[in-house]
């Protein structure tokens, strides 16, 4: 009973001095972005016939990457604009990837002048604003 004694003892004293030390101690939730844009990716093929038949009858552009052709949709920063992207994708029955990429700052800026265009027009007008944006990323995706 006298061994247990002082064990108990320096337990209590060690949780009484971490309570002390620790209760001004604030929890902060850090979350790592990966990204400062997203790619709407449609497909992916080993055979670039059928990521080029995809891209024709679908739209998008096909990038090359470690041996697949990856049809993109869709570069966009702006959860508005990414929101309608993919609710058009979700109507018409085409599956996606939402994948996160990173701009250059530049490439943003440019990239931002496009979508607030892009949010400010009607549905037909955004499909359009898009296909400027992929024309412009087309050497970005990877």
């Amino acid at each position: 009973m006298k061994k247990i004694s002082p064990v108990v003892l320096a337990v209590l004293v060690g949780c009484a001095c971490a309570l002390f030390l620790f209760r001004k101690v604030e929890e902060k939730t850090v979350t790592h972005i990966e990204g400062n844009a997203v790619a709407v990716q449609i497909g992916v093929f080993t055979k670039k016939e059928n990521a080029l038949k995809m891209s024709e009858n679908y739209g998008g552009i096909v990038t090359e990457d470690d041996g697949l052709y990856r049809v993109y949709y869709s570069v966009l920063s702006k959860d508005d604009n990414i929101n309608f992207i993919t609710k058009y994708l979700n109507e018409v029955g085409i599956s996606y990837y939402l994948k996160k990429i990173t701009l250059s700052d530049e490439m943003l800026n440019k990239m931002s002048e496009y979508e607030t265009l892009m949010e400010k027009t009607n549905d037909k007008a955004k499909m359009t604003v898009n296909d400027e944006l992929l024309k412009i990323y087309e050497d970005v995706i990877v």
